[in-house]
């Protein structure tokens, strides 16, 4: 599998035919032009690719909000048949390490989770998120700050959850995993088949990663396109 990681205006036509595909392969319910409108307000694509093209795909853009620096995750999607396979997560790792060399205040991520597998991110590569087994009350006051700013009409402070009146993709299927971080992402967003979304956020501190987070960036040597 090759890990790729590129500009958003450097994708080939192909590969963002590819992309929606995947996207509308794994979701229900959005209206025709939101995957395109999505991706152009993106800076970063992380790609996999093989023999038979591109297997999976997240996009990502920086924010300046209420003078914290943000990254934003958006639309996320990797093939059934690929989701053993860490260079998503490497490739991540690698952007998480190009951002700390701008040095100063570190990023916060800033995730909506619309699945269970993509809340399980948090808890298998970061030491300290929200929201979490372990009450974290300060990151948990920024979050809502931020996600009170990017999102005013959608998010209730009071639950952590995003909803869409209208026009709002959702999974076709999800694994009901019963493992705990999955039971407590349908406890935190019972609304998940609607396609509500969990609002999380994460310090992008390069020691917020745990030793799994820093062996998939050993592991994972991602190209860097521009």
């Amino acid at each position: 599998m090759q890990v790729e990681i590129w500009s958003v205006p450097g994708l080939s036509e192909a590969d963002c035919q590819a992309m929606e595909g995947l996207y509308r392969a794994h979701y229900d319910g959005a209206p025709a032009e939101a995957f395109r409108r999505d991706l152009a307000v993106k800076e970063r694509a992380i790609l996999l690719r093989d023999a038979e093209g591109v297997r999976g795909f997240s996009t990502l853009r920086r924010l300046t909000v209420g003078g914290r620096k943000v990254l934003f995750s958006g639309d996320t999607v990797v093939a059934a048949s690929c989701r053993n396979q860490t260079g998503l997560a490497g490739a991540f790792g690698h952007v998480m390490q190009r951002l700390a060399q701008e040095g100063g205040e570190p990023y916060r991520w800033l995730l909506i989770c619309k699945g269970a597998r993509t809340y399980r991110f948090l808890p298998t590569f970061f030491r300290h998120f929200t929201p979490g087994a372990v009450e974290e009350p300060a990151l948990a006051a920024e979050l809502r700050a931020i996600a009170s700013e990017l999102f005013p009409d959608a998010y209730d402070p009071s639950t952590g959850v995003l909803h869409f009146a209208a026009d709002k993709d959702r999974l076709r299927t999800d694994v009901l995993r019963r493992d705990p971080e999955s039971v407590r992402f349908r406890t935190l967003n019972p609304g998940w088949t609607q396609g509500d979304e969990l609002c999380c956020l994460a310090p992008l501190d390069l020691g917020n990663l745990n030793a799994l987070g820093w062996r998939v960036i050993r592991d994972v040597a991602p190209v860097w396109y521009e």
